[in-house]
């Protein structure tokens, strides 16, 4: 069962400052993946700037990031797994970037297979690579867990990495109403020799 929703003046208020920034809150459907900037880490928001009506990190789900090294080494490949578990999902997508305590962008990701897909976004510190969902990748088999796999080829130095990731479980309506959001952070320090 999903949470309650927000209050009214909630919901215009996400709706404000949605119009506000130049962003609609609705219709907000992104099922070839949402614009860049949306992982809710460095002062981005997440998919709550639209998707407004529950609280984020709502009871009965969670987002994770599998497959990261205790620590990261130059060049190396890891293969990640994204992992949304929710209620009731329909439809659902995320957003993953991975980057430098300073925001720079740290080392790229490369999909593997038809389910994610990476853009690269010139930022205010430069380039970021984001990972998300395909429409494709947007169904959700099982109503209670999907996942995204795709590879993080870590960066030539640097120190350590902030990964940052938002998910919307959708209601499948099309509609910004009735989904919920989650997101996660974690930091990977860099091996001795990447410091």
């Amino acid at each position: 069962m999903k949470v309650s929703p927000l209050p009214v003046a909630a919901l215009l208020g996400g709706a404000l400052l949605a119009a506000g920034s130049g962003l609609t809150a609705g219709p907000a459907v992104h099922p070839e993946a949402p614009p860049p900037g949306h992982t809710g880490g460095f002062g981005e928001p997440s998919c709550e700037i639209c998707h407004a009506e529950y609280i984020v990190n709502a009871p009965g789900g969670e987002l994770l990031i599998q497959g990261l090294p205790d620590e990261w080494s130059e060049g190396a490949a890891y293969l990640l797994t994204v992992t949304l578990r929710s209620e009731e999902m329909e439809a659902a997508g995320f957003q993953l970037s991975a980057r430098h305590a300073d925001g720079r962008g740290a080392g790229v990701f490369e999909p593997v297979d038809d389910r994610v897909s990476i853009t690269d976004h010139d930022g205010p510190v430069g380039r970021v690579s984001y990972a998300a969902q395909t429409r494709e990748g947007a169904a959700v088999p099982d109503p209670s867990v999907v996942s995204w796999h795709l590879r993080w080829i870590a960066p030539s130095g640097g120190g350590e990495v902030r990964l940052h990731a938002a998910a919307n479980s959708g209601n499948g309506d099309n509609s910004p109403f009735g989904d919920l959001v989650y997101t996660t952070a974690t930091v990977v320090p860099a091996a001795t020799a990447s410091r």
